[in-house]
């Protein structure tokens, strides 16, 4: 875990660069938990291994509720769910959460590469202050309206384009098989 720590130093750094660099259209704060209330959570078998040594130093309480929340993820729509490591609008493996998490909020590319919107520009959140809703993209006009000092980026953040950075092969990183987190979770 030596080497993904330190690759992980280096990839946090960067992510940290650009939400600083798109401060004027991020809203995330403590508490705020949207981004963890829906979705499938794409994670590496090695951001599971991370994520579960954060698990296991975890008060068994505490372990005991993220099972229950597992067994209710797993008996029910597991396309779309909220993550069972959510507890009281708080991320209890935050140091340890997976990409996905560490990047969610900022605008970035879908697989054609057009701009993507955190579902949360809907919400009044990130980025909602330029998001047209009806036409569903970025508005350049309101941009401009609104006075911001900086044009919103769209950054390449996908887990593949992460797993990518040569930094990870200098480090001899296998991240292993990519799933969605629910499937990485067994019941015991």
């Amino acid at each position: 875990m030596e080497s993904f720590e330190k690759f992980l130093a280096s990839v946090n750094d960067d992510i940290e660069k650009i939400f600083d660099n798109q401060k004027e259209y991020i809203h995330c704060k403590a508490g705020c938990s949207f981004c963890c209330e829906r979705g499938d959570y794409p994670i590496s078998e090695l951001e599971f291994k991370y994520m579960m040594l954060a698990y296991d130093e975890l008060d068994k309480n505490i372990q005991e509720i993220i099972k229950n929340n597992i067994k209710e993820v797993k008996n029910g729509n597991t396309d779309s769910y909220k993550c069972p490591f959510l507890i009281k609008n708080n991320c209890s493996i935050y140091t340890h959460r997976p990409f996905v998490c560490r990047t969610f909020g900022v605008l970035t590319e879908d697989a054609k590469g057009n701009p993507s919107f955190p579902f949360c520009a809907t919400m009044n959140k990130n980025y909602s202050e330029i998001y047209d809703e009806e036409k569903q993209h970025l508005s350049a006009s309101l941009v401009e309206q609104k006075g911001f000092k900086t044009f919103p980026k769209i950054f390449r953040l996908s887990n593949k384009v992460i797993m990518n950075i040569p930094l990870a092969k200098q480090l001899n990183i296998e991240f292993g098989e990519c799933k969605k987190m629910i499937d990485f979770l067994e019941l015991e």
